[in-house]
């Protein structure tokens, strides 16, 4: 019950602020361009399919919902920093983390509350997002559970993302600081299925195992895979946690 008010809480401030509207409406409109473009290369090359039939898995699902994910899965990694930055740097600059703190609540319902009002921000983006794919299916009829699992493995991306950020939050009481911390552990994180190639083979499945990306490759597929979600559960459970010690001992010291 603490979790859900306190996540209402956030979600309203959240939209007080032109924070929220500026990130979703950039969101929309850049994911949206993806799409569009997406659909008019799938449309131009369908031509040239129907004179060369033998080309394979030529469908709107490999060539329109998986790329679109994967771009929309790159531009979370931008946004989510700007919404966590908040989380608990403003509650500082504000002056109302110490307030926050005396509740009689327990960290792991502060941090919950937290990382439900960026998730439910996030479910909307996804929502309003799919509406473009939604009209494909009048056309083009993708695939319905695969689409379904990949929007699934967007949201787990981004409640990791959120998770990472929340974290960072916590540690910093300038908001700057925060986005750009949250940004650059992110990105690096993204990063490390691109360079397992660097490294010996020895250590290219410790790489590719910690890496956002490969994991979210499987989704993308329409693939529900059992370790792939494992790892993105454990990994929000895990900033959760690491958020919870960080409030706990900022509430000993306080």
């Amino acid at each position: 019950m603490h979790t859900l008010t306190l996540a209402r809480k956030d979600w309203m401030i959240l939209f007080r602020s032109p924070l929220a509207y500026i990130v979703l409406g950039c969101f929309l409109f850049i994911s949206g361009y993806f799409f569009v473009s997406l659909v008019g290369q799938f449309q131009l090359f369908s031509l040239q399919v129907m004179q060369n039939p033998g080309v394979e898995n030529f469908t709107p699902q490999e060539w329109v919902i998986r790329p679109f994910l994967q771009n929309a899965g790159v531009i979370l990694l931008f946004f989510i920093p700007l919404l966590t930055m908040r989380s608990f740097s403003e509650e500082k600059r504000m002056g109302t983390f110490e307030l926050l703190l005396s509740y009689p609540v327990q960290e792991y319902q502060i941090v919950l509350g937290k990382l439900l009002a960026v998730g439910g921000f996030l479910a909307l983006a996804l929502m309003l997002s799919g509406i473009g794919p939604g009209f494909l299916f009048l056309y083009a009829q993708p695939e319905f559970l695969p689409t379904l699992t990949g929007y699934s493995g967007l949201l787990l991306l981004g409640l990791s993302f959120a998770s990472i950020g929340i974290f960072i939050s916590s540690l910093t009481e300038n908001q700057i600081v925060s986005a750009t911390l949250s940004f650059g552990a992110l990105l690096l994180l993204w990063l490390l299925s691109w360079v397992k190639e660097l490294v010996p083979d020895f250590y290219r499945p410790v790489v590719e195992a910690l890496s956002l990306l490969s994991h979210f490759d499987s989704f993308t597929k329409g693939v529900l895979s059992v370790p792939d979600l494992t790892y993105y559960l454990t990994f929000i459970l895990a900033f959760v946690g690491l958020t919870m010690l960080s409030l706990e001992n900022q509430r000993w010291r306080a």
